[in-house]
């Protein structure tokens, strides 16, 4: 399922589900999806280390979802969907297939602007997942990248997000 807060809120705030190929298709701002054009900007290591809250001259300790939620959208910035979907759980990959992603960040990159730059990974647990949260540089304004794995690493949720959405508590 997919889910757009600003357009699929119905009275009482209650969200209600749209079908994933058309939300991705038609998403503005935000896609959210969680289970049951490429860029041509890089990531930068000094960048990916500012937000990390590492001393400056030590390498940040990557957690095994930190590495594949950057390796996922490394394949989304280069235009690897294919790549960036090999990780999805069986739900999410029905849901959003590569040509569905492509469209997905298109449209995002249509609203905040062409990606310039990320940086570093930050988890949190909700519930049984743990999401990964990676800060955004896009041309127009700051946005945020971030996936919901399962405890296998798998991919549960990716979410093209404006900054400073919260991370839903489950």
């Amino acid at each position: 399922m997919v889910l757009m807060p600003h357009r699929d809120t119905a009275l009482g705030g209650e969200r209600r589900p749209v079908r994933a190929a058309a939300a991705a298709v038609l998403a503005v701002g935000v896609l959210v999806v969680p289970a049951g054009g490429s860029a041509t900007a890089a990531t930068t290591p000094a960048t990916a280390t500012a937000s990390t809250g590492a001393p400056p001259g030590v390498a940040p300790s990557l957690t095994r979802y930190d590495t594949v939620a950057v390796e996922t959208l490394d394949s989304i910035v280069n235009g690897d969907f294919t790549a960036a979907t090999a990780r999805f759980d069986p739900t999410l990959r029905k849901l959003l297939p590569p040509d569905a992603l492509a469209r997905a960040w298109a449209v995002y990159q249509d609203e905040l602007g062409r990606y310039r730059s990320h940086g570093g990974p930050e988890d949190t647990s909700s519930g049984r997942f743990t999401v990964v949260g990676i800060p955004l540089s896009m041309e127009r304004e700051a946005g945020e990248f971030r996936v919901t794995f399962h405890e296998d690493t798998s991919i549960a949720g990716l979410f093209f997000l404006r900054a400073g959405v919260p991370i839903p508590q489950t």
